[in-house]
């Protein structure tokens, strides 16, 4: 049963085309700022398994590219120091062979010397191009230029003045110059390797400490993703999962909204549908339940009156077997009345709080009033009443609090064995007054506890038969001391048996 904006109720699920959004007719136009939902909870999950997944590519893309950054520079590092090494050992074997082949010549003579020398000089300029062109330090450089313009001086002169010449015996003394220079080039390419190995080292040691702190943001970013995303999804979860226990638990205030995605929320808007009807058919049953049972009381006052005519007589003498069954008649009525009273008062707590109307009232004189009242039950079932009653003063509802006593003995009677024992207990605690009904019966289970106050609900037999009543008795009676703000509860006395204990205020409070 769903309102409209006049106040008008409505039985159809709610209209999920609806668009509530901007209304340009209203007086006062409102800007409203809604977050994102999403329209799934899948989508719900793809955003979240997205999200999370992200910061873990970034970090391995990131880790990828250092890492083959680190791998190029490596590799041409080693590739320069190798080609300037084998540059190097080329310049000195040359060197060696030209020196070797200009002694040679100098001695010698022959021309066949001195072409063999230039192929090593042709051997030689060829390397000292391809060293240049490498990335050499500026010493290195220096270097190979000073083994260039001293290996050209002693070209010029081997091939300008004659072998004896004293200018040719001068000038092959430089090729010492050369190896050691060749040397130089050679040792200082070492050095560099070791710095570059260094550089190495210190690079892929960044590198290490930036995956390292990577990791370190990612774990924290990555569980808070996952918790934020978890709690997103199983919130609405947990919603409808306590709407569906409030309707089994017939609690039909709509206490639980679903937040969260929009199928999710749409589901929440048809359970709040369904809260209403069940709501409707309950008020239904109450007001069935309120107009039988003020058409059962008109012939049942008919039937007592009747039975009470016969029982005293006055229509004509009754033999022994006549009155028997007036007897009958005249119990099954007034337990046919109990029964219509219990439904009354039950719709009438359904449809509005119970009115307390206060008075000073003695609790034990009520009690007492109701014991003789149950007198003949007693007598039946031969049951050993043990009273204890300390005179109490209340500010109560006298005809509500005799109502709960009177629900609490019917009970205990009722699933006391004949020739067991019932205790009745009145007396102060502090600033409480508390009443104790126990019978020697089969006890109440643990798990119907909680159970035994609901309307309609009735436990386990009692010993000898089927358990008559509605199951409304105890219900009642927890409406009562609630509205007197107490309670009651089933407490253990150590005995066999169930002891329920009831515990008003002794200052009331309208």
């Amino acid at each position: 049963m769903l309102e409209d904006g006049r106040g008008r109720t409505s039985c159809s699920p709610p209209d999920q085309s609806a668009n509530s959004g901007f209304n340009p007719n209203s007086s006062h136009a409102e800007i409203q700022v809604k977050f994102y939902r999403p329209k799934s909870i899948l989508h719900l999950l793809l955003i979240g398994f997205s999200l999370v997944a992200l910061p873990l590519i970034v970090a391995l893309v990131i880790a990828n590219v250092s890492v083959d950054h680190l791998v190029r520079q490596s590799q041409h590092t080693l590739l320069q120091s190798v080609l300037v090494t084998q540059g190097s050992q080329v310049l000195v074997e040359a060197i060696t062979a030209m020196e070797r082949n200009a002694r040679q010549y100098q001695v010698l003579g022959e021309k066949l010397l001195l072409e063999v020398y230039e192929e090593n000089h042709t051997k030689f300029i060829d390397t000292a191009r391809t060293l240049k062109v490498l990335e050499l330090n500026d010493r290195q450089h220096n270097l190979l230029d000073e083994m260039y313009v001293t290996e050209n001086e002693i070209n010029v002169a081997l091939n300008t003045y004659k072998h004896d010449s004293p200018e040719t015996t001068a000038v092959i003394t430089g090729f010492t110059e050369l190896a050691q220079t060749a040397q130089d080039i050679l040792l200082s390419n070492q050095n560099l390797i070791s710095r570059g190995l260094e550089k190495i080292q210190g690079e892929a040691e960044k590198v290490q400490q930036t995956l390292t702190a990577q990791v370190i943001g990612l774990v924290p970013a990555v569980l808070f993703l996952t918790i934020f995303f978890a709690v997103l999804i199983t919130r609405p979860i947990k919603q409808i999962d306590r709407l569906i226990h409030q309707l089994g638990d017939g609690q039909f205030n709509p206490t639980t909204v679903v937040k969260g995605p929009r199928d999710l929320e749409q589901l929440g808007e048809r359970l709040g549908w369904l809260r209403n009807r069940l709501l409707e058919l309950e008020l239904e049953k109450t007001r069935f339940i309120q107009h039988i049972s003020h058409e059962l009381k008109t012939p049942l006052t008919a039937i007592r009156e009747g039975t009470e005519l016969m029982n005293e007589q006055i229509v004509g003498d009754l033999n022994d077997q006549q009155k028997e069954i007036v007897g009958i008649l005249r119990d099954s009525s007034q337990h046919l009345q109990k029964l219509i009273e219990d439904l009354l008062n039950f719709s009438m707590l359904r449809t509005r709080a119970p009115s307390i109307v206060r008075s000073k009232i003695e609790l034990k004189t009520i009690i007492e009033v109701v014991l003789e009242h149950h007198r003949i039950h007693l007598l039946s079932h031969k049951l050993n009443l043990q009273l204890s009653l300390q005179p109490t003063s209340l500010n109560a509802d006298k005809e509500k609090i005799r109502i709960l006593v009177d629900n609490l003995l019917s009970n205990a009677i009722k699933y006391s064995p004949d020739g067991g024992s019932l205790r009745v207990m009145l007396y102060k605690r502090n600033d409480m007054v508390v009443i104790e009904v126990a019978d020697s019966g089969p006890g109440i289970p643990e798990a119907e506890r909680k159970r035994i106050f609901e309307a309609f609900y009735q436990g386990a037999p009692a010993e000898g038969g089927h358990v008559s009543g509605t199951g409304l008795g105890l219900s009642i009676a927890m409406e009562y001391a609630q509205a007197h703000g107490g309670n009651i509860s089933v407490v253990d006395s150590g005995e066999t048996g169930a002891c329920f204990q009831v515990v008003l205020p002794m200052e009331q409070t309208p």
